[in-house]
Parts: structure tokens; C-alpha cells; sequence
């Protein structure tokens, strides 16, 4: 049996000449793999260093745990293959390369699924990954605990590292960002599933305690008090994301604890500045099977107990779960104020509770304020940028993208990738609209990407009818890629296979971009990906109103549109005006949407224009398959 392999950067941070570790990226891997146990899976380390001196050079940090896995071994980066070679690292290699897995987040997600699928499937593994194991899963783009455990914590630690030789010459108040962000984190009350359930057990338990204080005859003229949800007490941020311990923490312990050893001598000062991490550290140490899985990675975790008050963690039975309110001083103090005006209710003690009732109300004022002022602005501001700039849309003719369904396996049609009848017609008509423009375009050997592939429903119709092209999926979303996965197996497809990872961890060569729906910034993102490999594009825009400027991305984008005065803030009117399209197509807003859809994509394309190519604004036929039935389509001069 062909097991898969995890690829990792076997690279050291190098603080001094006598003092080595492997990057914090890769002690993570180790470390979740040593917790889940005996992982049937290979470990391949590219590095310039041979086995032995790998073995001996490593003096501190997490070592590879070599009886967790079911081999170790050591290659150069010439030997790295190609398919790996293509996407950020660490990376795995799913059944003998059909599916290559990238992302630190996504590896360690992959580590903890295949132990509960082939190996230990206990709860408490389950639990790693959180409420409908969600943990870790959302990208760093969208999710600031991704972003703090795969790029901010491990890259910033390793340079702080790297770059800090003399421990006794540092102030130990100036601490990294990543360490700052996550004692600023730490500090916030929780916000998790079934919050106020867990809230409620543990205002019972104290109201409990003070009872039993209380002599008898008072006892029974004590009423139990009526708590509205909104004014239950926050709760303590025990672990990462919240009361119970999961692949977050385990992924942020190495780059913690990296950093307290350098401090080791200096704990009472390092207490000064992250006092909830060194907590959360010494919590850790709590559990055995955190520790058990430390040792067996070659490291002692530092003692802190004193310098935490020897807090003693109490877990609930059986659970890596611990209930604590987040400040009970405070707490005691607004009973005593909630009493003393009868009891009716425990007053909310949370200045971030209380912000998040301001958010919502921030968040219901900007979308009534977002409606007035389509209704208001919008209709100028089209007249204005319409008066200057042509939107021009072509028609793709019906005859010449329609496809046979009924002569192709029945595996290539949608409704095997779990869709509705409905949903899945609609879909057939989205799909030949691509097919009909890259067949158009595409010859003999190409590399066809379909980035935010979900199940792979543009790809599989293509590799069915590109024989002699290799297609890629690409995609971030887990379960969708499993779809897929099951779907490209069953057809016996050989010229197809599947990156699961963000747009930007995947770098392979290409020749043409696809993309089906693209959310927000996402066209934008893939429509950059295929100008940097001057590749051409198709591509199917949506959820226009998501448009923003990010680190990479700027809005407008065509000298066209800034040479016009259009501005970032009209763009992004004009994008939420496009997403005011519906089902019913004859409606004014319709109308005016499809409008701004125009104008948005005309900014895309014509910035696609000042890089070399030929471009063009299709909407889709029929143009009722779909509310957002632009296609924009590049072909490099």
C-alpha cells in the first residue's frame, strides 16, 4: 500500500552556531502528530543537510517524533517533485498525487482527519477541530486565528529568532507582534457555539457556592434569579478559541514556547508583559497528553507555576474543557449592584459584550445607511461614469456552447456533485458558457486551472473533453475537494488532479485560468494569478458588493477608471449596486445591477487590456442561469 506523504521545510532557525531548531512551522506537524498517535503516513524533509547531520545539528525545539510515522526521510530541494514544488510548503501528497494538500493549517487539519478515519477516532481527537470542525479550517485571508497560527506566529518567531543572538542585550518588553497579538486575544472575553449554555452552568455553579453560605431559613426564601441572555457574565479565554483545547493551541505551542525558553532566566519580567500566555502555558501543562506528546518530541516544557499564582486547572470530566468566568472580582462586584436593585438581573459586566451589541448596531446603521445611498447616489454616479466609459456586453452564441449531457458518463454531470435537480440545470447552462470560451482558446497540452473549483464541476466536464490537456482544481474548501475526489475516481480520470490550498500557496505554471462564480475579491485575485503566468482567462464574477483593497489588490485597477477620477469608494458602490441582481430579471434593480456589474468588470478588463490582452464582457446563455451571468474573458496578445 502507497502511503501519503507530508512534505515540510526541514530548514533550521539559526539564532546561534550552537543552538539549532527546525522551523516553527514544521515543530507544529511534529507536535500534533506525536498527539494523535501512531500516523500511518511517510514524512519527507527537504533540506540542504544529509539525515545524520539533520539528527545531530537540531539542538533545541520540537524534534521530528520518527516512531509517530511510518517513515522519515531527507531529500535536497533539486529532488523536490514537481507537483510539490508547485505550492507553499508544508504540503501532502494524497493517493500517489491525485490530491496535493498545502497550508500549515490544512496539513495539520489533514494529520487529525486521517487519524480519526484510519486510526484513533476518539472524541476527544474530534474535539481538535472544534464545533462542526471548523477549527483552523477558514483561510489566513478571512480568518485572523489561521492568520495568526500558519503565517503571523511561525514566520514572525522564527525572524525574531533568527535575528535575536544576544538573549542578555534584549528588553524583554519589546515583544514580537505575533506575542502581542495573541496576549491582545487572549485578554477578550470568548464568543463561541452554545455560549450562553456554558455561561449559565457556570453562573449556576457560583450562585451554588454562595447559597451554601448562606444559613437555612434564608435558603428557602431565596428565589432563584430570571438572567436575560444579553447580561450573562463573559467568560475566560482558557484556550485559544475558548474553553476547550484544540488544533490551534497545539499548532501556537512551539512558537510560545520558543520564545519563553530564550526568556527562561527572565520569567517574572516575562509575566510583566504576557501574563494570559503564560497562563494559557501553564494550562497546557495540565494535560497529559499535551505533555506526552511534548516528551516524545524531545522537549521539556518550562515550569511557570509560580509565576502564574500555582493556578491548579480544573477540567470537566472527561473533556479537554474548562469552564472560568472571565473576571470574577468584577462579577462580584455587579451582583452586589444587581442586588442592591432587588436582584431582577445580573447586570452585563463587558465592555466587549457590550461591544458587540454596538457592532450590531453599527452593522444594521451602515446597511440602512448602504440602501440610502444606492437609492440616493447610485443612479448619478452610473450616469456620471456611463457618460465617459462604454460597457460593452457580447453574446455567446447558444448553438455553439451547448452540450450533449445525455452522451456523457453520468458522473460528469452536476447532479453527482450532490446538487438539486434545479440547481443542477442552472449549473449544466454556467458550465458550457466556460467550456464553450476555454475550448475556444486552448490547445493540445495546456494546463487548465479551475481555481475555486468547489466539487469540481467545470473541471471534471473539461478533462472529460480535453483528454490531451492537464487540468488542476483548486480549491481551499475540504469537503467539496472530497466530492470531487470520489467523482474523478469513479470516472477513471488521468488527466486531472486537486490542490487543496489558498490562491496564493498554489505557484505551478499554467495556461489558462478558470473560474466559476468567484467571490468578491477572488476574481481579482485569480484574474492576477493568470496575468503574472501571462495565462489567459475565464472567468465568472460574483458577489460583487465583496470587493476590497487588500495587501495585493487595489481598486480601481485600469488607468481607465483613474484617469476618469472613479474612486475606491464609488468602485465599491458600484459593486454593491451589481449584487442588487435577483431572479427576476426584469425588475429595475435588475437592471441597474447588471449595469453595475458592467462597470465593475469593465474595470477588470481593461486593466487586463494594459497587460497585453484581448478581453471581452459575455453575459451568459440563456442569461436567466444565472443573477450573475457576466463572463469576462482574456487572451494574451
Amino acid at each position: 500500500m502507497e502511503h501519503d506523504t507530508i512534505y515540510i521545510d526541514g530548514g533550521f532557525v539559526l539564532p546561534s552556531t550552537d543552538q539549532r531548531m527546525f522551523k516553527n512551522s514544521a515543530q507544529a506537524i511534529f507536535l500534533v502528530a506525536a498527539f494523535c498517535g501512531k500516523v500511518n503516513v511517510n514524512v519527507c524533509l527537504i533540506t540542504d543537510h544529509t539525515k545524520t547531520e539533520n539528527r545531530h545539528s537540531a539542538t533545541c525545539g520540537f524534534f521530528v517524533p520518527e516512531n509517530v510515522f511510518n517513515n522519515v526521510s531527507y531529500i535536497s530541494w533539486d529532488k523536490l517533485p514537481e507537483d510539490i514544488a508547485a505550492c507553499s510548503l508544508p504540503s501532502v501528497s494524497v493517493k500517489k498525487g491525485l490530491k496535493i494538500i498545502s497550508g500549515l493549517c490544512h496539513v495539520l487539519r489533514y494529520i487529525i482527519h486521517f487519524m480519526v478515519k484510519h486510526g484513533n477516532g476518539s472524541k476527544l481527537l474530534k474535539g481538535l477541530l472544534g464545533h462542526k470542525q471548523c477549527c483552523l479550517k477558514a483561510s489566513s485571508e478571512i480568518s485572523s486565528r489561521t492568520n495568526l497560527c500558519e503565517v503571523a506566529a511561525p514566520r514572525v518567531i522564527d525572524e525574531w529568532i533568527s535575528s535575536h543572538c544576544d538573549v542578555a542585550q534584549i528588553s524583554v518588553s519589546k515583544l514580537p507582534s505575533a506575542i502581542l497579538d495573541f496576549e491582545d486575544h487572549m485578554s477578550k472575553p470568548i464568543v463561541i457555539h452554545n455560549m450562553d449554555k456554558w455561561q449559565r452552568i457556570v453562573l449556576e455553579r457560583l450562585e451554588n457556592v454562595n447559597t451554601s453560605e448562606e444559613p437555612l431559613h434564608k435558603k428557602m426564601r431565596t428565589k432563584k434569579k430570571v438572567v436575560n441572555t444579553k447580561d450573562l457574565p463573559p467568560m475566560e479565554h482558557v484556550f485559544t478559541e475558548g474553553i476547550e483545547l484544540m488544533v490551534s493551541d497545539l499548532a501556537l505551542l512551539p512558537c510560545v514556547h520558543a520564545y519563553t525558553h530564550l526568556f527562561r532566566n527572565k520569567l517574572q519580567e516575562l509575566r510583566n508583559h504576557m501574563p494570559l500566555i503564560l497562563l494559557w502555558y501553564h494550562r497546557l501543562q495540565s494535560i497529559q497528553d499535551v505533555t506526552s506528546a511534548v516528551s516524545l518530541c524531545g522537549v521539556n516544557l518550562i515550569n511557570v507555576s509560580e509565576f502564574v499564582g500555582n493556578k491548579v486547572t480544573q477540567f470537566e470530566n472527561g473533556t479537554y474543557q474548562v469552564l472560568e468566568l472571565h473576571n470574577s472580582a468584577e462579577l462580584q462586584q455587579s451582583e452586589n449592584r444587581a442586588e442592591s436593585k432587588n436582584g431582577a438581573h445580573i447586570h452585563s459586566i463587558s465592555q466587549y459584550k457590550n461591544g458587540i451589541e454596538d457592532n450590531n448596531t453599527v452593522t444594521k446603521s451602515n446597511k440602512k445607511l448602504l440602501d440610502i445611498t444606492l437609492r440616493r447616489d447610485l443612479p448619478g454616479l452610473i450616469e456620471k461614469i456611463t457618460s465617459d466609459i462604454h460597457v460593452q456586453f457580447e453574446n455567446l452564441s447558444r448553438e455553439d456552447i451547448v452540450l450533449n449531457w445525455e452522451k456523457l458518463p453520468s458522473g460528469v454531470h452536476p447532479t453527482k456533485g450532490e446538487l438539486s435537480l434545479a440547481r443542477a440545470s442552472r449549473k449544466c447552462h454556467q458550465i458550457e458558457n466556460l467550456v464553450g470560451c476555454v475550448v475556444k482558446v486552448c490547445k493540445e497540452g495546456d494546463v487548465l486551472v479551475d481555481f475555486c473549483s468547489g466539487g469540481g464541476h467545470v473541471g471534471i466536464v473539461l478533462a472529460h473533453l480535453l483528454p490531451l490537456c492537464k487540468i488542476i482544481l483548486v480549491e481551499n474548501k475540504e469537503e467539496s475537494l472530497e466530492r470531487a475526489m470520489q467523482r474523478i475516481q469513479e470516472l477513471n480520470l488521468k488527466n486531472i488532479m486537486i490542490y487543496q490550498c489558498n490562491l496564493d500557496q498554489f505557484m505551478k505554471k499554467f495556461d489558462i485560468g478558470i473560474a466559476l462564480h468567484a467571490c468578491g475579491v477572488a476574481t481579482d485575485m485569480v484574474l492576477q494569478k493568470c496575468i503574472d503566468q501571462k495565462a489567459s482567462f475565464v472567468i465568472s464574477p460574483c458577489c460583487y458588493g465583496k470587493i476590497q483593497n487588500t495587501n495585493t489588490l487595489c481598486y480601481p485597477q485600469s488607468e481607465m477608471f483613474k484617469s476618469h477620477n472613479v474612486t475606491y469608494e464609488q468602485l465599491v458602490l458600484l459593486g454593491h449596486g451589481g449584487d442588487q441582481t435577483s431572479w427576476n430579471f426584469d425588475t429595475e434593480k435588475a437592471k441597474q445591477g447588471k449595469q453595475c456589474m458592467g462597470l465593475v468588470d469593465t474595470d477588470r478588463i481593461e486593466y487586463a487590456q494594459s497587460k497585453g490582452y484581448t478581453t471581452s464582457i459575455y453575459t451568459m446563455q440563456p442569461h436567466d442561469c444565472s443573477p450573475k451571468n457576466n463572463l469576462i474573458v482574456g487572451v494574451k496578445n
